[in-house]
């Protein structure tokens, strides 16, 4: 974000809030418009506990942070 804010020669507070109002008008956006999707399984994951968990970024880490790395939390089907 920091690089975002020197590029666009706004405060980095800018772009936080900014981004903040996006991320709330994109889940508005997909609660209204996303309806009636059959999934057989759902798979969660986030960037950070892929980039943090690579080896080559371990033997700077200070500590990783709760459930880096890990595959987290997976969402099974509900049986029909």
């Amino acid at each position: 974000m920091r690089s975002i804010s020197r590029v666009a020669g706004v405060s980095i507070n800018t772009v936080t809030k900014l981004l903040i109002d996006a991320g709330h008008a994109c889940a508005a956006f997909h609660d209204q418009t996303v309806r009636n999707v059959a999934a057989k399984a759902v798979q969660c994951d986030e960037i950070w506990s892929f980039s943090y968990a690579k080896k080559k970024n371990v033997k700077f880490a200070k500590s990783a942070p709760e459930g880096a790395g890990g595959r987290g939390p997976q969402l099974m089907p509900t049986p029909s």
